[in-house]
């Protein structure tokens, strides 16, 4: 929340000096300091100079339209919403653009717009300099309690636009509770709480994970983000199952139509309303490759079974590949990056009991799934009725506890061996009474011999996955295990999340690998 002692603190040592610049520049034309000032500012949180001098860029040609008067004027407007209506139409100028053009046209010149607006109307508006970082922004709110209004959904494009408005009324509803002025809520805006945050140190991981996932991205040799590259971080847009660690290949399209380089996500993704594309990441190049065409990818024997390759690179932005289809990649270049490989170690120990299975075994495998120990629970204590009976599964993935119910993403009963097809029997129906108490997604039964996968979309009866240990060391049969109950959302639990499809996936019913349930017991 925020706290008047600190903030005062940062006005003494010097916080009044920026709350003078933004007082000068929002209600007088810009002082010359202004734009050297903004640009300090911005790159202490964005690690792009090139969106940030893109936004000093459009501050200048603000101050120069000011200048010769050439922004339209409107008269009788007397609320943000009415600014917005007036806004909207002097974008469009009676062409009829499409919603979807007037957000392009407002989100790619979002400095030269809010500034312009916070000059005009300062008691509605506010300049917005978080283009690219709503991450920053969203922060800050819910660290200092800014009540920010819920984000509309990416086809919403109007909605999008008016979406500063409500920004704005957020902003403005903070700045009169804690006694601002402009000024000084900019200064709080762009230079305290950034760096109170800790900047491009707040989201940019240092030590990254391993990744778990290889996509494709899609750009041009002209593109804003790439040409004349000065930093190797730049914003680029997501899957929203990209996850910080993960791999990204660019792939430039016509006329150069070939993979380009190799980069790393190093952000966790998140969702910008003002950026086009809606879901975004900052990613850092590794290394460039030598260009493989998309003739070449073509006639390759692993690539041209890709589906990606077979619709000629179309809609390339987020698709994910195999990683067998990545190491090929990198022995084709002869490149020294790494591998993506999932080899269980120690694989011909001996177990004696439970527990051996579940350190040596089922713990290494949630985590090659992405699940740190603060994602599941082992022995939950479950009362059941009267509390004369309780639950006590192995291990309850993603868990949310209440003093009043229980519920789960993922089920996980382990046993030492099954040998049988009664013993498999008697597993699975003790998983699946633990799994219907939980309201769990996916119910697993692991033991040395390997994994049993079920859903809740048929009570958990017949299993979609059945693999070995052994068939798990197959990368692409990890990968696929890992695309169905991979760590990849937080949040709600239980059959009302709607997961993923384990049928788009495997087909229903259908087995992957080394089929356990069919070997000789």
């Amino acid at each position: 929340m925020f706290n008047a002692y600190v903030w005062a603190n940062y006005l003494a040592a010097g916080g009044k000096n920026t709350v003078r610049l933004f007082s000068r520049s929002l209600y007088a034309p810009f002082a010359e300091e202004y734009f050297p000032t903004i640009r300090a500012l911005r790159c202490a949180y964005c690690p792009d100079t090139k969106i940030v001098d893109e936004g000093i860029q459009q501050l200048h040609d603000l101050a120069q339209d000011l200048k010769e008067g050439n922004f339209g004027r409107w008269k009788r407007v007397h609320s943000i919403d009415m600014v917005m209506d007036s806004l909207h139409a002097e974008i469009d100028a009676g062409d009829g653009l499409s919603e979807k053009d007037i957000f392009s046209c407002f989100s790619g010149s979002l400095d030269y717009f809010t500034t312009y607006l916070s000059i005009t109307f300062p008691d509605f508006f506010v300049p917005y300099y978080f283009k690219y970082n709503f991450n920053i922004f969203e922060k800050i709110s819910h660290t200092f309690g800014i009540h920010l209004p819920e984000m509309p959904l990416k086809k919403h494009y109007r909605e999008r636009f008016l979406y500063y408005g409500e920004i704005c009324r957020a902003l403005q509803d903070f700045r009169k509770k804690h006694h601002l002025t402009l000024g000084e809520l900019c200064a709080f805006l762009y230079d305290f709480a950034p760096k109170y945050l800790g900047g491009v140190k707040s989201y940019l991981i240092e030590k990254l994970p391993e990744p778990r996932g290889i996509f494709c991205i899609g750009g041009s040799e002209d593109d804003f983000f790439l040409k004349n590259q000065k930093s190797s971080v730049i914003c680029w847009q997501c899957a929203p199952e990209a996850l910080a660690g993960d791999l990204a290949i660019m792939y430039l399209r016509s006329p150069a139509s070939a993979f380009d380089s190799i980069w790393k996500v190093v952000s966790t993704g998140f969702n910008d309303p003002f950026f086009y594309y809606y879901r975004c990441a900052y990613i850092e190049k590794m290394q460039s490759i030598s260009r493989i065409s998309l003739h070449k990818l073509r006639k390759d024997s692993v690539f041209q079974t890709l589906p990606i390759v077979r619709k000629n690179m179309q809609g390339i932005n987020g698709v994910e590949i195999p990683p067998s289809a990545y190491n090929h990649l990198l022995a084709i270049l002869q490149c020294e990056l790494p591998r993506i490989e999932h080899i269980q170690e120690n694989a011909d120990i001996l177990y004696f009991n439970e527990k051996d299975v579940e350190k040596k075994l089922v713990k290494p495998f949630l985590a090659r799934l992405g699940y740190s120990e603060a994602d599941y629970q082992q022995q939950l204590y479950i009362e059941v009725g009267n509390h004369n009976f309780a639950l006590i599964p192995d291990f309850v993935i993603l868990p949310h506890v209440t003093s009043d119910h229980h519920s789960a993403y993922i089920l996980l009963e382990t046993k030492l061996s099954i040998a049988s097809a009664r013993q498999l029997r008697e597993a699975k129906k003790q998983a699946r009474s633990y799994a219907k108490q939980l309201g769990a997604i996916f119910c697993i039964v692991a033991s040395k011999e390997g994994i049993w996968i079920s859903h809740f979309q048929d009570d958990y009866d017949e299993d979609i996955v059945t693999l070995s240990w052994a068939a798990l060391n197959d990368a692409d049969a990890f990968f696929s295990v890992r695309r169905l109950i991979g760590n990849r959302r937080k949040g709600k639990c239980g059959p009302a999340a709607q997961p993923r499809d384990a049928g788009r996936l495997f087909g229903p019913r259908h087995t992957v690998g080394q089929d356990l349930s069919k070997r000789p017991m």
